[in-house]
């Protein structure tokens, strides 16, 4: 197994320098490079490619939501773990839209931070607990707002098979853990996630997760 490429992006140079110390301790984990701000991830991006980028939000001149924006934009095969000290949902639900793939606080404690970077590496998606209970009453809460137009994605129709694709994926099960479940081949669960994706004009796994949640396809002990 080949170790995981990892770009580490923050603007404070002790807390970046502690993490890229934490993983580079790590077997399974090479830091490929540092950032700064978002402007410098996108090139750093562009020109080490790493498989998972740590991404700090709020930061100078490009914020780590502009630059996750910009990165799904120009390389949408690219994951990124939003690190941050900000439990606002708001961030929480621009980050998904924009196209992270993990969103933790900054004192999650080291062994979750590597394992959230492997589980996202291999197609995972990573919410930390008081941050998925947010999303779980704001979708309630507009799940109860009669006002709201219904979506296309509401009027879509799953297949069963697509149901129980996306039901896994709402728990954090990666495309080969998917596959095994069901007895299915990796490439028959990469064709489920597109179709997926086309019918509720979905963009990636994270903003899927979280349709699904607000669905009920996870239950309650999941969520």
């Amino acid at each position: 197994m080949e170790p995981v490429k990892v770009l580490v992006v923050d603007d404070h140079a002790l807390f970046r320098r502690g993490i890229v110390t934490v993983l580079a301790n790590q077997e399974n984990i090479n830091v490929v490079g540092e950032a700064v701000n978002g402007l410098e991830a996108i090139e750093k991006t562009e020109e080490l490619k790493p498989d998972v980028i740590v991404m700090d939000l709020n930061m100078p001149h490009c914020s780590g939501l502009e630059a996750t924006q910009a990165l799904q934009a120009r390389l949408p095969r690219v994951n990124i773990l939003v690190l941050t000290v900000s439990d606002n949902e708001a961030d929480l639900f621009a980050a998904i839209k924009f196209g992270a793939t993990g969103y933790i606080l900054k004192n999650t404690e080291p062994e979750e931070l590597v394992q959230a970077i492997h589980h996202i590496a291999q197609g995972g998606v990573i919410i930390s607990p008081v941050m998925a209970s947010k999303l779980l009453t704001e979708f309630r809460n507009s799940s109860n707002d009669t006002k709201v137009k219904k979506s296309a994605d509401e009027e879509a129709t799953l297949s069963p098979r697509e149901d129980e694709v996306l039901r896994l994926v709402a728990q954090g099960a990666t495309n080969k853990e998917i596959a095994d479940s069901l007895f299915i081949s990796e490439n028959t669960v990469k064709t489920h996630l597109r179709n997926i994706m086309d019918k509720l004009h979905l963009a990636n796994r994270s903003q899927a997760a979280a349709y699904a949640v607000k669905r009920g396809l996870v239950p309650s002990s999941d969520k």
